[in-house]
């Protein structure tokens, strides 16, 4: 089925299981989903899935169980994920009670309640969060919106910061080597000089007699 009517004005509209939806889907009332939509759902009232969710949904308030969306959720009120339920996409909601998986930023201006079931791979901004024992969070929880002024209880100090520790001067002692004296017996003996070696005497010529 193609575009399930782009304004479709009934007290209740019901999408049975089996039923594929391509478009969008825009309810003036109630909503009860068990099918498939792959589209946006917009509504005044309470949207009611569980069913397959392929795109955005913007309602009054949402009851999902036993669904797979993947899409962003705007309520202008509450939000209850139960128990067989997977979203994945961003949260946005008055108050939010979840007891299955959501991936994705959860935005909630009031209460989150986190059932024992729970499973949230996300950033939580709250005003008050009440988790259950056996919920698991993977993630960053800020209670942005209650009203508590940290500053009043948590004094602001100012830093104090520590004195460099002073850099000290390497001193190299450079200390002089000397030789070893070599022992006595290692020691050059003094060479005697020659004696002088005396000059022959010179030979007269014998005076031959002349005969």
């Amino acid at each position: 089925m193609d575009n399930f009517g782009a304004a479709r004005k009934t007290e209740t509209a019901i999408i049975p299981k089996g039923t594929v939806i391509n478009g969008n889907v825009e309810i003036e009332g109630r909503l009860e989903m068990y099918g498939v939509v792959n589209g946006d759902i917009n509504s005044d009232s309470r949207v009611n899935i569980s069913g397959d969710v392929t795109g955005n949904i913007t309602a009054n308030d949402l009851f999902a169980k036993d669904s797979f969306i993947v899409g962003q959720i705007d309520c202008a009120q509450g939000a209850t994920v139960r128990e067989n339920t997977v979203i994945l996409g961003d949260i946005k909601a008055e108050n939010l009670v979840v007891d299955g998986a959501i991936q994705g930023r959860i935005d909630i201006r009031e209460g989150i309640t986190v059932g024992d079931t729970a499973i949230l791979d996300s950033d939580v901004r709250a005003k008050t969060i009440q988790v259950n024992n056996g919920a698991a969070i993977n993630g960053h929880c800020s209670l942005c919106y209650a009203d508590i002024k940290l500053e009043d209880i948590f004094p602001v100090t100012e830093e104090v910061q520590e004195p460099e520790p002073e850099k000290t001067k390497e001193v190299k002692e450079v200390k002089e080597v000397k030789d070893p004296e070599p022992a006595e017996e290692d020691k050059p003996k003094a060479v005697a000089k020659p004696k002088a070696i005396a000059k022959p005497k010179a030979v007269k010529k014998a005076e031959v007699a002349e005969a």
